[in-house]
């Protein structure tokens, strides 16, 4: 719901997908692990509610298909992730670094995003680190730097993860999430330049890095059969600090349903 890297990966999954042909996937990817943690492939179709994005109020269902797949040789690509490579070979921890794509915002000639013109879509260069704390409980984290019209906008996202399996084919996942971000970043999504002021009638405002956002979620995944499985979830994100502050921001607090049917492979 706020701006991330998702889609325009064509180039990087077809140098991917020739460079691991030959590697096979001993299962389907499971969508209730977090996504540098999955093993083998799956295409997805989610359904979800739209809430505000950083000063965009959408409304209505979004809909959005996916497809990823993990090989045994580290390499993983996504659909919606970007492409990244896990340097280890230890299930209970994962590191390693990737490219994604930050798709920037679209200008608006309403709301409170009226005359503050277009975030351009930039790639970005991307670090994570998964770490297993205890049996169905799980820390991740990701770096990503690349962001903004002047591609120095770093962003910071810290999560934990717990899965409860309440039947054999019932899985409960919980999970909290904090986002942080440099001023580069803030100042591009949040501030308003002398320009933008101009054009837009807010007040010219350079906020400067730290905690933007915090995030819990609950996800009920049903498994259908062994490849098909059936999942829903909602989850609540509050703006901190100066982006809660932002005059371009018309809904700080949030609340997104999903409903998505994953086939694993």
């Amino acid at each position: 719901m706020y701006p991330r890297s998702i889609q325009q990966h064509t180039l990087l999954w077809l140098w991917c997908s020739n460079a691991a042909l030959t590697v096979q996937a001993q299962e389907g990817a499971d969508p209730t692990e977090p996504f540098h943690t999955r093993q083998g492939g799956a295409v997805r179709l989610s359904a979800s509610t739209n809430a505000n994005a950083a000063g965009e109020d959408r409304r209505g269902l979004r809909f959005m298909p996916s497809v990823e797949y993990h090989w045994d040789n580290g390499w993983m690509v996504g659909s919606d992730q970007g492409v990244a490579y896990n340097f280890s070979r230890d299930p209970r921890l994962q590191y390693g670094l990737g490219l994604s794509v930050d798709l920037g915002r679209q200008a608006s000639d309403t709301g409170a995003l009226a005359g503050m013109g277009s975030i351009d879509a930039k790639p970005e260069v991307a670090a994570f680190l998964s770490k297993e704390l205890a049996k169905d409980w799980r820390i991740t984290s990701s770096l990503r730097y690349g962001s903004g019209n002047d591609r120095q906008g770093a962003v910071a996202e810290l999560g934990l993860n717990h899965s409860i399996r309440l039947a054999p084919d019932w899985r409960l996942g919980l999970n909290a999430s904090t986002k942080w971000a440099n001023s580069a970043y803030m100042q591009t999504y949040y501030g308003v330049t002398s320009s933008q002021a101009a054009s837009s009638g807010h007040a010219v405002s350079t906020p400067s890095g730290g905690l933007t956002e915090i995030g819990a979620g609950v996800d009920l995944n049903y498994q259908i059969t062994r490849q098909v499985s059936v999942m829903g979830g909602i989850k609540a994100n509050s703006l901190r600090g100066e982006a809660r502050a932002s005059s371009v921001v018309t809904k700080p607090d949030s609340v997104t349903g999903q409903l998505s049917v994953n086939y694993s492979f």
